[in-house]
């Protein structure tokens, strides 16, 4: 009994030991940083080093990301980390990742990630009854020809169903056709409303779409679909009612997923 008891400590021992020697990040300066990434790159696998490279671009870019940020960086951090100056890249994980090792700078952010998605999903979801007030109907897009020249055009209706007055509403347009996973064209477009959308008020709005969208093999898209969401709206005051920003949570999701 004493004999294996005096094994297990042995073995707890080796264990922790491992974990006690994991190299670490030590940002003191450039050349110290260099030497501790080969440090702790070399201890890890194939899997383990492409979550710490995602970890370490997400970290590095996380305060520049803005509301309205481009959709596309949403699944390519690595990417845009790529385009990362190194000495900047230095200076913004110097203070977020000095003396951790890769498998906590991977769990700590997983965990703030975990936490913020969550914040976020609870307030999308306590405010979708308010979204559900805007009200958008007749969704079409189709091509209009003007003169010689034909161009897409987007035409939909929109209903101010709650009870204050709005002043501007940030739309999405998706166009796909049944059976077909990857939508043909989207497009986020942001409507100001001149004296304000007053509760109970309809407006029909049309607009010419640009890129994808003027794509001439669309015109022959006899089943195709436009969808219109309500991304968010503001109030009299300019204060967005719904205080998420959705491509900004995508992002978050993506990359714990990544993670």
């Amino acid at each position: 009994m004493i004999m294996k008891r005096l094994s297990l400590t042995i073995l707890c021992f080796f264990l922790l030991s491992g974990c006690a020697f994991d190299p670490t990040f030590d940002m003191s300066n450039w050349q110290t940083y260099q030497d501790s990434l080969g440090a702790v790159r070399a201890k890890l696998s194939n899997d383990d080093l492409r979550r710490l490279d995602i970890a370490l671009k997400y970290l590095a870019i996380e305060s520049t990301l803005k509301a309205e940020a481009d959709i596309q960086m949403v699944g390519e951090v690595g990417a845009a980390g790529n385009h990362f100056n190194p000495v900047m890249m230095y200076i913004q994980l110097r203070p977020r990742i000095e003396g951790k090792s890769a498998a906590a700078i991977i769990k700590d952010l997983s965990l703030k990630l975990d936490a913020e998605i969550a914040r976020a999903e609870g307030r999308l979801e306590s405010a979708g009854n308010v979204a559900a007030a805007v009200e958008v109907s007749s969704a079409d897009y189709y091509w209009k020809r003007s003169g010689r020249l034909e161009q897409p055009t987007i035409e939909f209706a929109v209903f101010n169903g709650g009870q204050a007055p709005i002043s501007r509403i940030y739309f999405r347009f998706v166009l796909t056709t049944p059976n077909r996973a990857i939508p043909w064209a989207k497009q986020d477009f942001i409507q100001t409303f001149k004296g304000g959308l007053e509760p109970r008020e309809k407006q029909k709005l049309s607009l010419s779409p640009y890129g994808d969208w003027s794509d001439p093999q669309l015109k022959n898209l006899t089943d195709a679909k436009l969808k219109v969401d309500v991304l968010n709206f503001e109030d009299v005051n300019g204060q967005r009612v719904i205080g998420v920003d959705r491509q900004n949570l995508e992002l978050k999701r993506k990359v714990r997923a990544l993670l």
